[in-house]
């Protein structure tokens, strides 16, 4: 984790029965913070502040938010968009504790060109676009990359091991080392 992310937040009173309607139309997006050791508050955060952040940081990187002055570390737990006009509409954050593994889906960027697809008319097609690690929130990679130029054959493949992960670091989540 090289960037520090931070979020201003405001809370909200979430009891009225158009609270979320009311709080979006002031420009402003409902969530809700929960997680260790934090009671679930219901805040809003302004919509273009949490869109810039969510272009930079996406849903695995740590951020540090201050609601009213009270600041803590949470990461993107569920960001709810409308379905047709995919604007954020609700966004849950889950406050961590920074001393405990916890776990984070990571998005895999494919790079490079596969001489199987180039030369022998293959195709290319991942069987994940996101890996489930388990680390401490300090050391969450943004992403991880993988060079499909090694693929030269059809039918070559990358498996979870030959990402290179530090598996004192990282504890790859629902995958064995074998899978693709």
């Amino acid at each position: 984790m090289t960037e520090n992310y931070t979020l201003t937040a405001q809370v909200r009173d979430a009891s009225q029965k158009k609270s979320a309607r009311d709080t979006r139309a002031m420009g402003r997006v409902p969530a809700v913070v929960y997680g260790h050791g934090v009671d679930p508050v219901s805040i809003s955060v302004d919509y273009s502040e949490l869109l810039r952040l969510y272009r930079k940081a996406g849903t695995s990187a740590l951020i540090e938010i201050d609601i009213d002055g009270k600041k803590m570390q949470v990461l993107v737990h569920r960001l709810d968009q409308h379905p047709s006009r995919s604007e954020i509409q609700h966004v849950d954050f889950y406050a961590v504790n920074l001393k405990e593994k916890t776990t984070v889906e990571i998005p895999i960027h494919y790079e490079g060109e596969s001489l199987a697809v180039k030369n022998l008319g293959g195709m290319f097609m991942p069987d994940h676009n996101v890996i489930a690690l388990r680390c401490l929130p300090t050391e969450i990679p943004s992403e991880l990359t993988v060079d499909i130029s090694s693929l030269e054959k059809i039918h070559d493949q990358i498996t979870v091991a030959d990402l290179g992960l530090d598996l004192e670091k990282f504890e790859v989540m629902h995958l064995d080392p074998d899978s693709v």
